[in-house]
Order: structure tokens, then sequence, then C-alpha cells
């Protein structure tokens, strides 16, 4: 009997909650182990370099989930490995199943988010975003889901809306210094529709040099 078929029947039995719990907890830490493993983090590139053990895993993630059931921590790990993998369309899917089965993951909603943003669907991604600011309201990250709602709002050109989310962004442990010398920063400065809200955020919670950072060479 393989340790899945045997999982599966103790799932059946009345009075195991605690040994599933355990049993599911132990495959959780042991498949994000492994994709660790696979798709290290290169530092300077920030991004995930996986070698093809990562197919396997998402095999192993989809074999539980269909032998044992649905478990929205497992369907995580699927849904990261297939963003590791730059196979955005397989994440989002796998991201929308974790978000069903726990719609208070929150790390679901950001990657969503994150997917989103990238694609340009902007009315989709600030829903993510949104959530997300809702989800965590203090503690370390809670400036993340207004950060990126500001960006949402830096892409429509609205001057009022990212100003509001960038307050809150501030409020929460945000610093300027995060987005410092980014393209895409560097494009909401040449807005002349942010500019001077930026500039006056800058000036007041930052360092004025990061404009510069922003701004082209001569």
């Amino acid at each position: 009997m393989t340790a899945l078929a045997f999982v599966a029947i103790a799932w059946g039995r009345p009075g195991l909650p605690d040994f599933r719990d355990a049993v599911t907890e132990a495959q959780r830490s042991a498949l994000s182990a492994s994709l660790e493993a696979a798709c290290p983090l290169v530092p300077l590139a920030q991004v995930h370099a996986c070698s093809d053990d990562v197919d396997a895993i998402a095999a192993r993630v989809d074999a539980w989930l269909k032998t044992v059931g649905p478990d929205a921590g497992i369907a995580y790990v699927g849904a990261l490995a297939a963003r590791y993998r730059g196979r955005d369309g397989e994440a989002e899917r796998r991201y929308r199943q974790v978000i069903a089965w726990d719609p208070d993951d929150e790390a679901a909603h950001y990657d969503l988010g994150e997917i989103l943003l990238s694609q340009g669907r902007l009315d989709e991604a600030a829903v993510a975003f949104a959530r997300v600011v809702e989800l965590r309201t203090e503690g370390a990250g809670a400036w993340v889901g207004p950060w990126r709602m500001a960006e949402v709002s830096a892409w429509r050109g609205d001057a009022a809306a990212m100003e509001t989310h960038l307050r809150e962004a501030l409020r929460r442990g945000f610093s300027f210094r995060t987005v410092a010398g980014t393209p895409n920063w560097a494009t909401f400065y040449a807005n002349p529709a942010l500019r001077d809200p930026l500039r006056k955020l800058v000036t007041v919670y930052g360092d004025p040099a990061i404009l510069e950072t922003w701004t082209p060479a001569p």
C-alpha cells in the first residue's frame, strides 16, 4: 500500500482528525522544502532558477489533492511551482483554487495580484491587493497591500488614489527606499499627473535623493 493510499484510508476513518492534520502538515512542509531546493533564489536577479525536479513536485501536489483531498496549503505549493517556472496561466489557475479553498490566504491573493498587475489587468489586480489590505492590517509586511494598491492607482494615472494608498502604506511601515531606482516608479514620476504628489510625499516621508533615482541622467 502506498503512503498516499494509506493516508486516504485514514482520512476517511472517524476519530482521527489530529493524525490527518499532522500528516497533511508534514506533507506541506516536505513539499515546500523540496520546492525551495529545486528553485533556489538568485539574489542579484531576484528570480528562482528551477531544475526539472519542480515538475515532479507539482505532480506530487496534484497526486495528494486528488488522492487525499483539498488542502489550500498544499495547493499553494503547486501554484508557487508554476509561478517560479514562469507559467503564469497555470499559476493563476492554481492560485484561484487556493483562494476558493481558503479565502483568507493572503499570500495567494498577493501572488495572484502580482501576476495580474504584470499583465496590466488592473481591475482584477486591485481586487486581489485590496483583499491583502484587509487580511494583513498590522505587523511585518502590513504595508505591502497598500503599496501595491498605490501602484495600481499610479498605472491608472489616478494621483489622488495613489496618494491615499501611499499614505496608508507609510502608516503601516512602507519606506520609499523599497522602490528607489525601480523602472516602474521612474515611469510614475515621469507622469506629470503623479510627479507633484510623489515629490511631496518623498520629501516629507523619505529622502529627496530618492527622486534622483527616478530621474534619467542628462
